[in-house]
């Protein structure tokens, strides 16, 4: 799978994850257990996504965050995400992203999509209460800062910055 992703500006990228760590320390799953994870907003994801030259919008400075939110991971169990605001100029960068890597899987698409920060996978239903509470721990800025775009080849384990 390939993926065009915004990644975060040094701090707002240090805060999430601190974030992560919360669920570390609390022996909870994080995505802050691998040394290969970064804090990014996936935008488009496909096998064959390209890299792209450029966009034909420009990138938006700030991503707003919305609530904590649950996608499920299998009986029993969830992903534990921060939702990310779809403002106007976020909803703009990810159709300009779509016009420049077409071939995206649908639930990457402006309709589907559910823009969000992921903070652990496989999270157990017993233990979703001591995620909330390791999360609350460790608060985050309601807005994060972005720090550029990347594509990811999870075939080859590349990333790719863009612009």
């Amino acid at each position: 799978m390939r993926s065009v992703e915004l990644v975060l500006d040094p701090s707002s990228d240090a805060a999430v994850r601190a974030a992560w760590d919360a669920l570390v320390r609390a022996d909870l799953p994080s995505l802050g257990r691998s040394d290969t994870n970064s804090p990014h907003v996936t935008l488009a994801a496909g096998d064959d996504l390209r890299v792209p030259d450029r966009f034909d919008v420009p990138l938006p400075s700030r991503l707003r965050l919305g609530g904590l939110l649950l996608f499920p991971a299998g009986p029993g169990r969830s992903v534990l995400v921060r939702a990310v605001v779809l403002d106007p100029a976020l909803a703009a960068f990810h159709e300009a992203v779509h016009r420049a890597v077409p071939g995206a899987v649908a639930t990457t698409r402006s309709g589907a999509w559910s823009p969000h920060l992921t903070f652990a996978r496989r999270v157990r239903d017993q233990d979703l209460g001591a995620a909330v509470a390791a999360l609350r721990s460790s608060p985050l800025p309601e807005e994060l800062v972005i720090g550029g775009v990347r594509h990811w080849d999870g075939v080859a384990r590349t990333v790719t910055p863009i612009g």
